[in-house]
């Protein structure tokens, strides 16, 4: 029998039946060591640094693609707000379509461009041309033919200016 000792006190020893009797041949399991969980070998570092690479080019180049379309939000905002003030005619509308051509394309080559060659190419640069084939003509005809239009359909037209600068195609982006 062994005598405890807690805090300099004697206690008596415990009696040989204190305990459950089933475990007392039982020996503790020992558990083993912690798993390390950094990679043992050379070959998952480079594999991480991989990753980590491709995960930086692909967010650099989503980061461009998103300063590339800047003008794209600026110019549906301001499609937007002429909505909301019912202010949406041909007019401002085209306005705001050869801004946006301009910075997709240059000035060079749209500044210029009137009539049925501004709507060519409006058209060339969809690939669809036939979802705004109704742009390129409602816009002529309401400033180069002086037809007056109305509010549905100054409202198609904005839809229609709206699928083209979301759509078109950027000459300073990817192919």
């Amino acid at each position: 029998m062994t005598r405890i000792e807690i805090n300099s006190v004697n206690l008596p020893p415990l009696p040989d039946s204190f305990g459950n009797p089933m475990v007392r041949d039982i020996n503790e399991i020992v558990a083993p060591a912690g798993i390390d969980w950094l990679p043992q070998t050379i070959g998952w570092y480079v594999i991480g640094a991989l990753g980590v690479a491709v995960g930086i080019r692909w967010s650099w180049r989503v980061f461009k693609v998103w300063l590339r379309d800047r003008y794209r939000r600026e110019a549906l905002s301001r499609l937007n707000a002429l909505a909301s003030e019912q202010a949406a005619t041909p007019a401002s509308i085209n306005e705001l379509l050869k801004t946006a051509a301009i910075i997709a394309s240059s000035r060079r080559e749209v500044a210029a461009l009137t009539g049925d060659a501004w709507s060519e190419w409006l058209a060339q640069r969809m690939s669809d041309p036939a979802s705004i084939a109704q742009l390129s003509d409602a816009v002529g005809a309401a400033l180069y033919r002086a037809t007056s239009s109305s509010a549905a359909g100054n409202a198609q037209l904005l839809k229609q200016a709206q699928t083209w600068i979301r759509e078109h195609r950027d000459d300073h982006g990817p192919a």
